[in-house]
């Protein structure tokens, strides 16, 4: 049931709570936000931005030559929150005529060993509530749109998200390109949307990604999928006329990519030639009731959800067939079967691939579970299925959305769909209540750090003055902060000739402590901190002159202090 409420609200849980966090749509600009110019001779800064899908302990950037791979300076930023965050690069380091990119590593402590904790919560209300089936997550991190989540969304209202595919960042606030709303315009349906594709009467059904990054989306109402190539082109029909096409799955790459549909209570394989038309599609599965969902395991194996019937009854299981042998298999044939309780119903699947992509042995499946009604306590949720490659799978309810405190409750939607984000957090898009829940799976590790790259690189047209480029200082270097004056932060930079202790420390004009900013064994070469002009006690501190200082620690030379003054002016 529908619940039209006021606002778009974000609750991010406390801070005592850790999960994995990563960085993506990592990009080097002008301070501004526009194209970098290349240019640090003039005394202006490059901006280094990213987006972190929760909170992080420590966050360090790094800037990367190109042509070698070696890191030219390092800038250490500390705790920062979710979102979109900015650092400044000051040249440091830079070459002229040289191409960089940036690196952000990310440490942050797990919030379990042994139980899957819910770290963001996403309330999604009346002008902004979702109608979203398929969801699927960029996770190529050497893609363009690494990071992004895309959803299916299926309500054509004037109140809603608009017929098409959403965008949202790592964070779940909005991507898309239409201000204050997460729609792709070029997706826009035309009915009621007013765009210009034919998603049918039914509108979008799913959504899928594959290996290229192109997504996949299915349209129920008029039996068609379309392809988009890139997160500005127009969706391509490429395959036509298939009864029912719900779920979808892609495998493969290259020759061997085929898209998997769906198919009423069959399921389809389809074969790509050319860039844009399926020239075999062919039947892999007869299973003679409701395919909600499928996906294709490390092995190459289906795995579907089932529901009775033609148009999706009562939940019977999901069940995994082996495609390797004689075509189509049927129920029969199953390797497999998980059901939930008594007609509890398999909705979406987002599969966990191990680290052998070779071999189902390491993946997990997650499975969102409907249940008969909203008083069904023991199915409604994420269930978690491992031990995929044997013959008795074992399957656990591992989250419970309508019972996490603000959830308005009861069952959740027959439409509620699921996706891994490229840390292995699974993100929930439940359309009932409109709630997107971000779930952190257990750990091992009591820290995890989790290093992304930025896509492309810029060019140093000018290098900075600060540093002459062609030396390779032998001493300890404090440069200048900058900016100088500053407000409210300012970059603070050091070079190192060899690995050794260093420490920032703030003091005021009469040798009080303020802040001990930097305490690190840094390596050689260019490093940056920057100070948030905060005190050791997390309080803004006042306008005035302050003194930072750089302390080493060697056993390779005695110790180094050099001094330096700043101005804080409000």
């Amino acid at each position: 049931m529908k619940k039209h409420l006021l606002l778009l609200v974000i609750i991010i849980l406390p801070s005592l709570l850790f999960c994995d966090t990563f960085a993506s749509r990592i990009k080097i600009t002008n301070p501004n936000g526009s194209l970098f110019d290349g240019n640090f001779k003039d005394g202006s800064l490059a901006a280094v931005s990213y987006i972190l899908n929760d909170t992080a302990d420590n966050v360090t950037v790094k800037i990367i030559d190109e042509a070698t791979n070696s890191s030219v300076a390092s800038i250490t930023a500390g705790k920062q929150n979710p979102g979109t965050n900015t650092l400044t690069w000051d040249g440091t380091g830079s070459v002229t005529n040289k191409k960089y990119f940036a690196q952000v590593l990310i440490s942050r402590k797990t919030y379990s060993s042994t139980k899957y904790t819910c770290y963001s919560f996403v309330k999604t209300y009346e002008t902004h509530s979702i109608y979203t089936r398929g969801v699927d997550a960029n996770r190529d991190p050497n893609h363009q749109n690494f990071g992004y989540i895309y959803a299916a969304n299926s309500d054509a209202s004037d109140n809603a998200l608009k017929t098409g595919i959403l965008r949202y960042n790592s964070n779940l606030t909005y991507a898309g390109t239409d201000t204050g709303h997460p729609i792709l315009t070029n997706t826009l349906g035309n009915l009621n949307s007013g765009g210009t594709i034919d998603w049918g009467a039914t509108a979008p059904w799913y959504s899928t990604i594959d290996y290229l990054g192109r997504i996949f989306a299915s349209a129920n109402g008029n039996g068609n999928i379309f392809r988009m190539d890139s997160d500005t082109s127009k969706p391509k029909l490429v395959v036509k006329k298939i009864t029912q096409p719900r779920g979808l799955a892609t495998f493969g790459s290259g020759t061997n990519f085929r898209l998997f549909i769906a198919a009423d209570t069959i399921v389809l394989r389809a074969k790509f030639v050319n860039a844009d038309t399926a020239t075999a599609v062919e039947t892999v599965a007869v299973l003679s009731n409701y395919v909600r969902d499928i996906i294709i395991d490390d092995d190459g194996n289906l795995i579907v959800g089932l529901r009775a019937g033609a148009i999706g009854g009562a939940g019977i299981a999901v069940e995994k067939y082996s495609l390797s042998g004689q075509l189509p298999v049927r129920r029969i044939n199953a390797i497999w079967s998980v059901s939930f309780g008594t007609g509890g119903s398999p909705i979406g699947f987002a599969l966990k691939r191990g680290s052998n992509l070779s071999s189902a042995n390491d993946d997990t499946l997650y499975v969102s579970v409907r249940g008969v009604s909203g008083t069904d306590t023991t199915n409604i949720g994420v269930h978690e299925i491992t031990q995929l490659n044997g013959f008795f799978p074992e399957s656990k309810l591992i989250f419970k959305p309508t019972q996490f405190p603000g959830s308005i409750g009861g069952n959740i939607s027959a439409n509620a769909d699921l996706t891994i984000d490229y840390a292995g957090n699974i993100i929930l898009f439940e359309n009932g209540n409109e709630e997107i829940f971000s779930v952190a799976p257990p750990n091992s590790a009591s820290t995890r750090t989790i290093t992304t790259r930025g896509f492309g690189s810029v060019t140093v047209t000018t290098s900075s003055s600060n540093v002459n480029e062609n030396l390779t200082p032998n001493d300890f270097i404090l440069l200048q902060n900058y900016p100088n004056p500053f407000n409210p932060s300012t970059t603070i930079s050091f070079h190192s000739p060899y690995s050794a202790n260093v420490k920032i420390i703030i003091y005021d004009l009469v040798g009080n402590e303020v802040r001990k900013l930097y305490d690190n064994e840094s390596k050689k070469g260019f490093h940056s901190v920057v100070w948030d002009g905060k005190g050791n006690n997390g309080k803004v501190i006042s306008s005035g002159i302050y003194l930072y200082r750089l302390i080493t620690n060697s056993s390779k030379s005695t110790s180094n202090t050099i001094t330096k003054r700043m101005i804080l002016m409000k």
